[in-house]
């Protein structure tokens, strides 16, 4: 079951909306969604071009509708997600940790939570983490 204070799941919804937004509209190649959308040909620009132009809607199409079922996790009353639901979940919340950690530069030593940001990267860390152990525990 999902157990998150109304709260929580407000900001969960807001963080989600606005990777929405950055999947819609950012171009490709845009830093911020580097992680989300890696190259799939680093050393061969004319393949990574052709990849993208034959995939990236699809990947984005994809992502999109991955949101909208986490968006509709976050608007149900409390009930028992199911372990596709929370692998959504899991994924989702981690897109938005890479994009806030690729903000703040987060590298493998830092965990200054000092920073409201931190504290929500760690926040968002910390639900991943439960989300994976529940899936492993299933």
């Amino acid at each position: 079951m999902l157990d998150l204070d109304p709260d929580e799941k407000h900001l969960l919804r807001r963080l989600l909306g606005e990777v929405r937004d950055l999947v819609s509209t950012a171009p490709i190649g845009d830093a911020k969604m580097q992680r989300l959308f890696p190259p799939a040909y680093t050393d061969d620009a004319e393949g990574e071009a052709d990849y993208q132009r034959l995939m990236r809607e699809e990947l984005v199409a994809s992502r999109l509708s991955s949101i909208e079922t986490v968006d509709a996790i976050l608007v149900a009353e409390d009930r028992t997600l199911t372990s596709t639901e929370v692998d959504v979940f899991a994924q989702n919340l981690n897109a938005v940790r890479l994009i806030l950690g690729t903000l703040l530069n987060v590298g493998e030593d830092d965990d200054d939570a000092d920073s409201p940001e931190m504290a929500l990267y760690q926040f968002l860390s910390w639900l991943v983490d439960c989300a994976i152990n529940s899936l492993m525990r299933a």
